[in-house]
């Protein structure tokens, strides 16, 4: 009998990222908004933060991630009593199956919070660009970096997507 190989389906693929951030903010901290062609996630580590996207508002608590879908304008703030902690993560994916994000908060279990870890350590391993720097609009390759730190960050953000879809998706 020839073996004979199979390819792989993959769901969601990521091969660019752009920004990995850890934030500390003030408790008054606003930021004015933007918009751009690619994902971007925002995950709510500590305290509270006020979200507005393309004229929705909503609030994002301890535990909490919100999407924004390419072209989407928006805007966040603090919500004036706690100084939050954020990691926002922008990437390009055109997989099918991220119109599944589109305007969505979820929940974070354990496992899915071990992957942003990873994205987030990861990070500090591959590039030499200040995680915290709210003005960062690209990242810089850290001489010497940690091998195959790259390929863990595509393939934690992979995961925590395919994990996300997974536990939210309900079947009709």
């Amino acid at each position: 009998m020839e073996y004979k190989m199979t390819r792989l389906h993959e769901e969601i693929k990521i091969n660019k990222i752009v920004t990995v951030h850890y934030f500390e903010y003030t408790k008054n901290f606003s930021f004015e908004g933007e918009e751009h062609d690619f994902w971007e996630f925002v995950y709510v580590d500590k305290g509270v933060v006020e979200i507005c996207a393309d004229g929705r508002k909503f609030l994002l608590s301890q535990g909490e991630i919100a999407f924004h879908k390419p072209c989407e304008f928006h805007l966040l703030r603090a919500n004036g009593s706690v100084a939050p902690n954020l990691v926002v993560v922008a990437f390009e994916c055109k997989s099918r199956a991220m119109a599944f994000f589109c305007e969505k908060i979820f929940r974070i279990n354990g496992e899915q919070k071990e992957y942003l870890s990873t994205i987030v350590k990861e990070a500090g391993n591959a590039f030499s660009s200040p995680l915290a720097d709210p003005t960062l609009k690209y990242l810089t390759r850290r001489d010497g970096g940690m091998f195959g730190s790259e390929q863990l960050i595509k393939i934690s953000l992979e995961m925590l997507l395919v994990s996300l879809y997974r536990s939210n998706f309900i079947s009709k």
